[in-house]
């Protein structure tokens, strides 16, 4: 930074300088892994990373930066529209503080706030208050270009299988169908990878015919004018709720819970020694720690409530829906509060872990170790128990009295991870800790794979260091 406040240096100078720190540390570094020919017939990927947002781009560079450079990585997204950024996140800005180095690993020159400050100068950054959620899809777009990723677009996995030291995984392009064969693979989908919308019991008969889930597409145009009903009280409903009512909506929130959860506990989980240590305390209290921030419930942040309000959103708060049905042409929710009406509903009701669900994985899901089996549920809303347990690396294992061939090599690098490893994969304060351990772990284990052969390296390895004319 040239320290003119005045005179940002602008990002083909952060560029240059991040590409001779990065050959300062020797990288890229000589790709170690001996190649592995598919079925197919042609070079083997060594990882597959299935999604491109955050997690999926940090994976890819931690991974590159360990000298594992056969990788192959797609999202089913345009290219572009990577992560939920520009899909289904509706907030104006981001919940974490602007200091945070997400995803940088280690690098100050590939932060947000050097990107930033880039084209901006540090008195646009002292400026800056919260990250603007199109600024940080920006930031990631530049993440990935300036990191050498290269991601197949528009590309879903449909289906993954193990056969012979490689893992098979279907996947479709438009209407075209291809096989990408790979060592290891890396499920990097999000929070929505390894679940599914919440959706009431009420309102499930109506879905899709005026109750929407607030990840799905939103028509802003035509809002205006109608009256919705948002429910929940977590931050995405307060986010959808802005929306609807910046848009000329006549919107009303409804929380089941008699008050609005003032404290976010998760933020205290936001140092090392919390990224480090929970993962290996035992099962029994990293469930206990995690039921009691579900508890305590997470506050929405302060400045998207302050949004709400500026937008005119009406909170009812202590409202159960017993009933929801149609009638002159509008929704009616018969509540513990009495009769609400809307021409829509939008559901801010998360996500609930469906791991068993994803179709994808149905050649593994009904024989993976979940945390059911090992905890009893407390509560018909534990959810916590359907999410995978994995290994220190992200890995699955498989339930007892089954094979266990192929697991190790499919890492849950999403929110499902949660119960097991903490916050590593699971939103923007430990994207870095949490790719240098998949990325650490996945190196150690093709080098344990092929250990026969590096062997052989070494056995043949003959470079002399004394070329006998040393001493005249």
């Amino acid at each position: 930074m040239n320290g003119d406040n005045s005179s940002p240096e602008g990002l083909a100078a952060l560029e240059s300088r991040l590409a001779r720190g990065l050959a300062q540390l020797n990288y890229p570094p000589v790709n170690w892994v001996p190649e592995k020919v598919g079925r197919d017939g042609r070079i083997a990927a060594d990882v597959l990373i299935v999604g491109a947002g955050m997690n999926g781009l940090c994976a890819a560079f931690a991974l590159r930066r360990l000298g594992v450079a056969n990788i192959r990585q797609i999202d089913m997204q345009p290219k572009g529209q990577e992560g939920p950024w520009l899909n289904y996140a509706r907030m104006e800005y981001l919940r974490s503080p602007k200091h945070l180095a997400g995803p940088a690993l280690g690098l100050p020159d590939l932060t947000f706030q050097a990107w930033w400050q880039a084209q901006y100068g540090q008195s646009g950054w002292d400026a800056l208050g919260y990250i603007e959620r199109r600024d940080w899809a920006r930031y990631l777009t530049w993440f990935a270009r300036v990191t050498g990723a290269t991601v197949q677009s528009e590309t879903s996995l449909t289906g993954l299988r193990y056969e012979d030291g490689l893992i098979t995984a279907s996947a479709a392009n438009g209407g075209n169908e291809a096989q990408i064969f790979a060592r290891q693979v890396v499920l990097a989908t999000g929070r929505e990878g390894q679940a599914k919308p919440r959706i009431p019991i009420p309102f499930a008969p109506h879905l899709g015919a005026g109750v929407q889930h607030s990840s799905a597409p939103l028509d802003r145009a035509g809002l205006a004018g109608s009256r919705i009903v948002v429910v929940g009280l977590s931050a995405s409903a307060f986010d959808n709720a802005c929306l609807a009512a910046e848009a000329g909506s006549d919107v009303t929130l409804l929380g089941r819970a008699p008050h609005l959860p003032t404290v976010n506990k998760m933020k205290q989980t936001v140092y090392p020694g919390f990224a480090h240590g929970f993962p290996n305390l035992p099962g029994t209290d990293r469930l206990a720690w995690l039921r009691m921030v579900a508890a305590a419930r997470v506050a929405p942040p302060r400045h998207t409530v302050q949004r709400a309000a500026r937008a005119g959103v009406k909170v009812e708060l202590g409202v159960e829906t017993d009933e929801v049905v149609r009638a002159d042409g509008a929704l009616k929710l018969i509540t513990s509060k009495g009769v609400f009406t809307a021409d829509r509903v939008i559901l801010g009701t998360g996500f609930r872990f469906d791991f068993a669900g994803v179709s994808e994985l149905s050649g593994f899901a009904s024989r993976t170790l979940l945390w059911r089996d090992l905890a009893v549920a407390e509560g018909p809303e534990d959810e916590l128990l359907d999410c995978p347990v994995v290994g220190p690396g992200f890995e699955l294992r498989p339930k007892p009295g089954h094979s266990a061939a192929g697991f190790n090599r499919i890492r849950c690098f999403s929110h499902a991870a949660q119960p097991s490893l903490g916050n590593l994969a699971n939103d923007i304060p430990q994207a870095s800790e949490g790719a240098d351990r998949l990325a650490r772990a996945i190196a150690c284990d093709l080098f344990i794979e092929d250990a026969d052969y590096h062997r052989r390296q070494l056995e043949a390895y003959s470079e002399p260091e004394l070329l006998g004319d040393e001493y005249p």
